[in-house]
């Protein structure tokens, strides 16, 4: 071994640190992370006083109200921030005094799930809905026309839809 040999592990060593700085390399992180702050940076501005929305509540209604006052009441618009919330339900008149009297009962319970406070809750009192009268049965001379005129048909399920058919022509209000 010569002695200008060490000399050139020592340029070679040099110069492979000098490269070793010019070229640091990144911390490898997961890019999940990096996509999850850019989403956050991005919707953060958009939606920073939002949250779960109506349907979200509508979803949940059952589990807020029971059973029994699911079926009278819907949740229709929710409106503010969550700071201050506004609530608009539908009910039905004869409900409107439960209503009122488990109101704030009602609003820590959707500010439980909603995650925010809720200022008010509205109530639109609606009609309920009313059925149908029912239909007035069929005559017995009315199902012997119906019958007679369906007599020449050999298909039984054609000729037992033709027959609903009829009587439901014949009952229809006019």
């Amino acid at each position: 071994m010569s002695s200008d040999q060490p000399n050139l592990q020592s340029d070679e060593e040099r110069a492979a640190l000098q490269r070793l700085a010019r070229h640091r390399a990144k911390p490898v992180g997961p890019s999940g992370q990096i996509l999850g702050r850019r989403v956050q940076q991005v919707l953060g501005k958009v939606a920073k006083d939002e949250g779960p929305g109506l349907p979200m509540i509508q979803s949940r209604w059952r589990d807020l109200v029971g059973e029994r006052l699911s079926k009278m009441s819907r949740p229709v618009k929710l409106t503010g921030k969550s700071t201050a919330r506004i609530l608009t339900l539908e009910i039905l008149p004869a409900s409107a005094p439960v209503f009122q009297h488990m109101s704030e009962q009602l609003k820590q319970k959707l500010g439980a799930l909603m995650g925010g406070h809720f200022k008010e809750i509205k109530y639109l009192q609606t009609k309920p809905a009313r059925s149908k009268p029912a239909a007035r049965p069929l005559s017995a001379q009315e199902r012997e026309e119906i019958m007679a005129s369906l007599a020449g048909i050999k298909n039984p399920q054609l000729s037992a839809a033709l027959l609903a058919f009829g009587e439901a022509v014949y009952t229809q209000d006019r």
